[in-house]
């Protein structure tokens, strides 16, 4: 690769990639420690009650979402009323949070016939409140691509959930210890904030009006993207049981480990990179070789966990969770090969300053997704859901290269091109992984179980690595994100 500016770019967004991900997965990692821990003292039914609380929190946390530190890394040099007036609506969104939440608290408990909502929805307003709350100055880092104060932050708050969280369920194996779990980690996490990113705080408006625009879309954008996630979770819980739906929200949490522990913490560096070659024209380059960076690292461990679901669920939960493989299959083939090529869209698109175009994107899934899973869902209970989910993940797949076309004039077959690459490295991984899924019983130990799926998971990767540098090398070796690996590798081999 030339020593071009962007290239020295693609460098740089690589390496705050790999801080933000490694950071990322270290705190999935303790989280994942929580999460077997946890397993072992509390059944699906404690899951469920606090699942139920955090449909609604979650909701309400997406829908008042607000895009406060894009806004402020669109300026080169914000002033300190910036930093001020962004805090400041900050709190404001903390207190109207709480108050939504627990106005909503008892009338959930009468649709769901569950009283321990009130309380426990109460409380858990408390870590959406709290997570807006982190010092503003962090953006100062972001756009520089120095994101190790997040990343410090992430895991210093991780740990502290993990310990608060594992100590209350061994101690009182109540569905408490999630939920003070939960709240500890946003806490920890905006307290340290301050140390790592000082700001002196003082309530000021007075730059509102430079927010009102990307918030107003964002914000219209934010109730479609709640629906669109949540509704699942809305509906289920009235025509299964709660330890079903507890087995559901298991599954799809189990699912979000990888996707927030790589996807999540890369995105702020592609959006700072997006928005210093957005002048150059570049972008839609930029673009493509991002979008099919997360599909090769991502799309592999997803096509792992769906083949290989009985063990992971063995392995993680327990004998008494096996219900759970199914659901947790469907849910990472639908992830995988949907959801995954089109996670970019929004932040191309504000870096664009075209946020619009998300709202669009989130429209159209909202009148495919919804309609889809209350029908299915209704007809079919929880399969039918399955099945709403993988067909709308396959038609929001297809709306969303349409929209990045018209960001960024790339053909509809360019960003296929680019995609079936790595998407036909995983047959050879899929066929190893098929075979290698006979090894594996429900009477297997758990260190049987946790050997044979390092071995066979760890020979996956080595299989698609190799499957996908071969077609790279068969294509011509065009400038993408294997190029950007092998550079990396030759300097830590030369170290």
């Amino acid at each position: 690769m030339n020593d071009t500016p962007s290239a020295t770019l693609s460098e740089r967004t690589a390496k705050a990639g790999l801080w933000t991900v490694g950071g990322k997965l270290l705190a999935k990692g303790l989280d994942f420690i929580s999460l077997i821990i946890l397993a072992r003292f509390l059944g699906p039914g404690e899951f469920g009650v606090v699942a139920m609380a955090m449909t609604a929190v979650l909701i309400v946390e997406a829908v008042s979402e607000m895009p406060l530190a894009a806004v402020l890394l669109n300026y080169q040099s914000p002033t300190h009323e910036m930093y001020d007036t962004a805090f400041s609506i900050a709190v404001l969104r903390a207190l109207a949070i709480i108050a939504v939440l627990s106005a909503l608290s008892w009338p959930l408990s009468l649709l769901y016939h569950e009283p321990r909502l009130i309380p426990l929805q109460c409380a858990l307003s408390l870590a959406p409140a709290m997570r807006g709350l982190v010092s503003p100055r962090l953006t100062e880092f972001a756009r520089r691509l120095d994101f190790r104060r997040n990343v410090a932050l992430d895991v210093i708050a991780k740990a502290g959930s993990l310990v608060v969280a594992t100590t209350l369920a061994i101690m009182t194996g109540s569905y408490w210890a999630i939920a003070i779990g939960t709240i500890s980690t946003t806490a920890i996490a905006m307290t340290a904030s301050y140390f790592f990113a000082p700001h002196r705080i003082r309530l000021n408006l007075s730059q509102w009006h430079i927010f009102i625009d990307m918030i107003g879309w964002n914000a219209a954008g934010q109730v479609l993207s709640a629906i669109n996630w949540q509704t699942d979770k809305l509906i289920l819980p009235r025509f299964v049981d709660i330890a079903t739906f507890g087995r559901f929200t298991s599954a799809d949490n189990l699912i979000a480990i990888p996707m927030q522990a790589i996807i999540q913490p890369i995105t702020p560096p592609l959006f700072s990179a997006f928005i210093a070659v957005r002048q150059t024209g570049d972008i839609g380059k930029v673009y493509l070789k991002a979008s099919t960076g997360i599909f090769s690292v991502v799309g592999p461990v997803l096509l792992m966990i769906a083949i290989l679901s009985h063990p992971i669920i063995h392995l993680i939960l327990g004998a008494k969770w096996d219900a759970t493989a199914p659901i947790l299959t469907w849910l990472a083939f639908a992830a995988g090969f949907g959801y995954l090529p089109t996670v970019l869209l929004p932040a191309l698109a504000m870096a664009l300053n075209r946020t619009n175009i998300s709202f669009i994107k989130l429209a159209v899934e909202f009148c495919i997704k919804v309609p889809l899973i209350i029908a299915l869902t209704v007809t079919m209970q929880l399969q039918g859901m399955l099945i709403g989910h993988a067909i709308a993940s396959a038609l929001t797949l297809v709306t969303t290269m349409i929209l990045v076309k018209n960001l960024t004039n790339l053909s509809l077959w360019s960003q296929a091109r680019d995609l079936l690459r790595p998407a036909s490295a995983m047959i050879p991984t899929a066929v190893f992984l098929v075979a290698a899924s006979r090894l594996f019983s429900l009477h297997d130990s758990t260190l049987y179980t946790f050997l044979n799926l390092s071995w066979v998971c760890g020979l996956a990767l080595i299989i698609f690595a190799i499957a996908d540098l071969a077609l790279w090398k068969l294509v011509g070796c065009p400038e993408g994100c294997e190029t950007i690996a092998l550079k990396m590798a030759r300097k830590l081999i030369r170290i």
